[in-house]
């Protein structure tokens, strides 16, 4: 008898949205479009807005999609938490052919992140989290991780869930149409991890 094991998975989610539900996406896009952006973290990157988008009226209906998936997630989770909330929602924008991208980074005070794409547009590349993985010195004619990276295309209506703790980053923008996603970090909120008594270990509250 053979068996293998694949240990310590590393889960990203992908939901896409039907062209039904392309409405929200639209209005929240507008809404996007009269941010001012800047460029924050990263200079030589893409430029971000500020933090706290999702509690404006034209993103709640693309913020209620997103609850919905923290929310499945959580139970099929198990996550001994209230609910799952988003703490921190901002907007990415790289111009047409501007050659910007978003350098390698994660997503601190984060359970988990995600980004949605409003447009087309460069890829979302992960890398491999376990470092020593990265590091073999044997040729391999088959590799399931495509090397240390996994690539995401951009997609309109696209939201891809993921540890907040994984490393990611963006390919170089090089197309002739502007880049629109947007990012967000959530947190467990309310009564975490409640034993046999019934008293939770923690009461967090995210704003």
């Amino acid at each position: 008898m053979k068996t293998h094991h694949d240990i310590f998975p590393t889960r990203v989610y992908e939901y896409q949205l039907d062209d039904d539900d392309m409405g929200m996406v639209d209005e929240a896009l507008e809404f996007i479009k009269t941010l001012n952006f800047q460029m924050y973290n990263y200079p030589a990157g893409v430029r971000t807005s500020r933090g706290d988008i999702h509690k404006e009226k034209p993103m709640l209906p693309l913020m209620g999609f997103f609850e919905d998936v923290l929310d499945e997630i959580r139970c099929e989770l198990a996550l001994q938490c209230h609910e799952l909330k988003i703490s921190l929602a901002w907007a990415n924008f790289a111009p047409a052919q501007s050659g910007v991208g978003h350098p390698l980074h994660r997503h601190p005070y984060s359970y988990l992140s995600g980004v949605f794409y409003f447009t087309e547009g460069s890829n979302t590349v992960f890398q491999d989290p376990v470092d020593i993985r990265n590091l073999d010195t044997l040729e391999i004619t088959r590799d399931y991780f495509d090397g240390p990276f996994e690539h995401f295309k951009a997609k309109r209506g696209k939201l891809l869930v993921f540890p907040g703790w994984l490393r990611h980053w963006s390919e170089p923008h090089a197309s002739d149409f502007d880049r629109y996603t947007m990012s967000f970090n959530a947190l467990p909120n309310g009564h975490v991890n409640a034993g046999p008594q019934g008293v939770p270990m923690a009461n967090i509250t995210v704003n």
